[in-house]
């Protein structure tokens, strides 16, 4: 399952990343109805993988339904960023470290009513 999951996040990016240029596409080729209906879907937990693939967005080059407009720089031969580390108190007052919530909020600090602070730790 760790590698649906993967791809599933994968998928998600390249789909977030492409949805600013499909809807523009969308309205000029008059599906924008169907993309805004994978939109949803996606929102609301639905497959990325699915919607990329109904879609027919290319993962490895983000071309969308054909279209080769290739500009701008390329970084798929990066390897993919990692960030390492913890959420600390943000007045450094204690020892408590916490993760980001199941809807990817950073932590509070309830004490400080403050966002916690996060530390990069080397990898």
């Amino acid at each position: 399952m760790p590698a649906a999951d993967e791809a599933e996040r994968s998928a998600l990016a390249v789909f977030c990343a492409a949805l600013p240029r499909l809807r523009v596409l969308a309205v000029r080729g008059f599906w924008e109805d169907t993309l805004e209906m994978h939109a949803a879907e996606v929102a609301a937990g639905g497959s990325a993988v699915s919607a990329c693939r109904e879609l027919d967005i290319d993962r490895a080059r983000d071309s969308v339904r054909g279209d080769k407009d290739d500009a701008g720089a390329r970084t798929d031969w990066l390897p993919p960023p990692t960030l390492v580390g913890d959420y600390h108190c943000p007045g450094r007052r204690c020892a408590r470290r916490a993760d980001r919530d199941d809807q990817a909020r950073p932590p509070r600090c309830a004490v400080f009513d403050e966002q916690m602070r996060f530390e990069r730790r080397s990898p």
